[in-house]
């Protein structure tokens, strides 16, 4: 796989097998398993291959990219006409008419000894792909939300304007859909087959919980948010080597959610940025919900919000010992509970990364 190993991004950018990858990955197999097997041997490339790819997405999408402006003019022609000039339907090889045949037998080539390489749960997976010609496509064309049940006893409420595709049948050791637009999902546990939702430039990994993924193209970034268990998030091109980790753990790579937590995926940055969401809600039952306090130390105040919502509250808790808390906080927000409580015991809080963070002096006894 030393073919492209030489390139700079903007030289793999133009590449027409590349260009064709970077429009069609969800229904191209040859290509995705060409690709996905160039970058499974050219991990010191993870870095010009996604620039490269950046630069395509730009391109068809009409956006800038930061490149001098004689190279960005020249680049911007080669790619756009390359766009231009293939047809919908299959791979229009710029080459001569005679070395067609040739490119297709060494792409073939180059599918077979990667699949002979890498193991047989790679394997697996690569077959898993091989599926998706017999996909089962769901459109919510409505203006209401759609469930789709799945063979498995998961369900997905598929938001207007969103589309899902997965088959009828899961293979052996995984579950995977695809999603265009927002969907709920509740996945049925099952240790044996993780269930994988792919969307567009990131992957979402999970055993079995629930979560709301985000992709619309028109949008600049694709959002996850948990709502309970626990998922993980990492890039499309990272894919490859995720499925070849034989851990037990499925949620040891990529960005780690819990409930209460986000993940978004920024297109042009192509980096993804965790956080809380906007309105963390309350995990426990509402039979246990209780946000009394009568002259409660403030660290059985934070503990309480912390096992309430899955939060974690970091604070010095020896600047606050005297600090504590009469006041009712039933009803009212996660957010609005903390600017009560900091108005109370004269502090601030900020929300860094998936953390709040409390800043205070202290109170007098």
């Amino acid at each position: 796989m030393e073919e492209h190993r030489d390139q700079k991004a903007a030289e793999l950018a133009q590449n027409v097998l590349f260009i064709k990858w970077v429009k069609d990955r969800d229904s191209n197999i040859e290509l995705n398993v060409y690709w996905r097997n160039w970058l499974s041997n050219n991990p010191d490339k993870q870095e010009i291959f996604e620039e490269a790819r950046a630069m395509v997405l730009a391109v068809l999408e009409e956006e800038q990219y930061d490149l001098p402006t004689g190279k960005q003019k020249e680049l911007w022609n080669r790619i756009y006409e390359s766009t231009q000039a293939e047809a919908e339907d299959k791979v229009k090889f710029l080459w001569k008419p005679w070395r067609r045949w040739a490119a297709v037998v060494f792409i073939l080539c180059i599918a077979l000894w990667g699949g002979l390489r890498l193991s047989n749960k790679k394997q697996i997976h690569q077959s898993s792909s091989a599926e998706s010609h017999n996909l089962i496509s769901q459109h919510n064309t409505s203006s209401t939300p759609k469930t789709v049940l799945l063979v498995d006893g998961s369900s997905i409420i598929l938001q207007p304007g969103s589309k899902l595709k997965y088959p009828n049948q899961f293979v052996a050791d995984r579950r995977e859909v695809y999603l265009e637009g927002e969907a709920f999902f509740e996945v049925s546990r099952d240790p044996s087959k993780p269930f994988l939702v792919h969307s567009n430039e990131i992957v979402t990994r999970v055993l079995g919980t629930s979560f709301i993924v985000r992709n619309f193209e028109s949008e600049r970034e694709i959002r996850v948010q948990v709502k309970s268990g626990k998922v993980s998030v990492f890039r499309s091109s990272e894919e490859a080597h995720e499925t070849l980790n034989d851990t037990s753990d499925p949620v040891v790579h990529g960005v780690v959610l819990t409930p209460n937590q986000q993940v978004v995926y920024e297109r042009k940055a192509m980096r993804l940025t965790k956080s809380l969401v906007e309105n963390p809600a309350v995990l426990t039952p509402i039979a246990k919900q209780d946000f009394e306090f009568h002259d409660a130390p403030i660290h059985e105040v934070f503990k309480s919000i912390e096992e309430a919502y899955g939060v974690t509250i970091v604070y010095d808790e020896q600047a606050l010992v005297n600090c504590s808390l009469n006041a009712s906080l039933n009803d009212i927000t996660l957010y609005e509970k903390l600017k009560l409580i900091c108005k109370t015991i004269n502090a601030t809080y900020q929300i860094m990364d998936s953390q709040i963070i409390v800043y205070g002096k202290g109170c007098t006894e």
